[in-house]
């Protein structure tokens, strides 16, 4: 009984940890954290963080963090959609005008985030968008 108990909580807790990002709660259900808590961490490539006191996002391109704004301030990040449907919340932006990223949120966890990524015509309807291949 004694190993089961510590079974269980070892269990839940390395899930609980395993399952947290950043510290503190989501910003339109994204991480946040300073940036230095953000460029600490190496995740999966996609991945969008909100840093706390730049107040910019910041996204990870697989190997280095990447701001959304360059050093001039141009924003590189553009055309924001919102779509819904009965499952999710859906943004839409445009990257660089040449790529896009689309960032699906469940309405009932927090937590299921996934992400498309592509190159060329942004999706701009709810039909493209959900037909999308997330990960």
């Amino acid at each position: 009984m004694k190993h089961n108990v510590l079974f269980c909580l070892f269990f839940f807790t390395f899930f609980s940890i395993e399952g947290q990002v950043l510290p503190g709660e989501p910003v339109g259900g994204y991480p946040k954290g300073t940036t230095a808590e953000i460029t600490a961490l190496t995740t999966t490539e996609s991945i969008m963080a909100y840093s706390t006191n730049e107040k910019i996002f910041y996204y990870y391109d697989g190997s280095k963090w990447v701001k959304l704004f360059s050093d001039n301030t141009k924003v590189i990040v553009d055309n924001e959609l919102f779509f819904e449907d009965s499952n999710y919340y859906y943004v839409s932006v445009r990257i660089n005008t040449t790529d896009w990223m689309v960032s699906r949120f469940s309405k009932t966890n927090l937590n299921d985030e996934t992400f498309a990524m592509g190159t060329g015509t942004q999706p701009n309807d709810l039909t493209t968008i959900t037909g999308l291949t997330y990960s």
